[in-house]
């Protein structure tokens, strides 16, 4: 059984863009260049919050024919590609703005959270471990809950179940009111067995987060555990009976 995990959903996108455009200014070649390639770039966000994609890969694309070194349009692109599964080209571009970043002395931390995120989700979770190792070493992360969220995903899926536990328990220590959190431990609860626990973490969760389907599924699991633990649990039992009384 997986832990189920949404799909991509890379919440403030925008303004993770601007924030390293702002930054990258400095390694821009002009003016004139950095100021196309920021406002074909932040065109191509608002584009694409709106669903427009074509018209946001097209802006995002032609922001990168006036600066092919600037770092946000090619985050924006891989946060594209990645969200249209199209993982070849979400490689290139993660790859890309990875380089770039560490290049022109920018933060790599959120875009490498993002990029692990994606590894993982695309079942590469030894790879998406080992990046966010390293995002997990900056003691200046500010979305660091976000970051042991996607640990403790990625750990589950690579059936690292006591290392999924450290991250998520790490996570709820931080923000105890993070309902997600809750979720995403109770079926770690669930895989090893232990439903009582597992439905104390439900319940919490759907107070935090309310009746969703995440919630619902959870609760399935855990019904689905009960049910075939208490039907093993009768077929052993009822193993160990003389075999007149198995006929009763």
């Amino acid at each position: 059984m997986k832990i189920r995990a949404r799909r991509f959903r890379w919440v403030g996108m925008l303004s993770l863009l601007l924030t390293v455009a702002g930054l990258s200014a400095c390694a821009t070649t002009s003016d004139k260049t950095f100021a196309q390639a920021r406002a074909h770039t932040e065109l191509a966000a608002r584009y694409y919050e709106v669903g427009q994609v074509a018209v946001a890969v097209q802006e995002a694309q032609i922001a990168l024919k006036s600066d092919d070194a600037y770092v946000p349009a090619h985050t924006l692109l891989a946060l594209i590609y990645a969200q249209l599964q199209q993982n070849a080209q979400a490689d290139t571009h993660f790859r890309q703005a990875l380089t770039l970043s560490e290049a022109q002395k920018l933060s790599t931390t959120d875009l490498r959270n993002s990029y692990a995120w994606y590894l993982c989700q695309t079942e590469r979770v030894n790879e998406g471990l080992s990046e966010l190792s390293q995002v997990l070493r900056d003691p200046l992360y500010a979305s660091m809950d976000k970051a042991l969220v996607n640990a403790t995903v990625c750990a589950a899926r690579a059936g690292q179940i006591d290392v999924a536990d450290s991250y998520v328990n790490a996570v709820l220590a931080m923000r105890p009111e993070l309902g997600v959190g809750y979720l995403y431990r109770g079926h770690l609860a669930v895989r090893k067995g232990q439903f009582k626990a597992a439905r104390s973490d439900w319940r919490t969760a759907q107070r935090w987060l309310g009746q969703t389907p995440d919630t619902l599924w959870l609760l399935a699991q855990i019904e689905r555990g009960e049910a075939s633990g208490r039907g093993s649990r009768a077929s052993h039992a009822a193993e160990q009976l003389p075999p007149e009384r198995k006929q009763e």
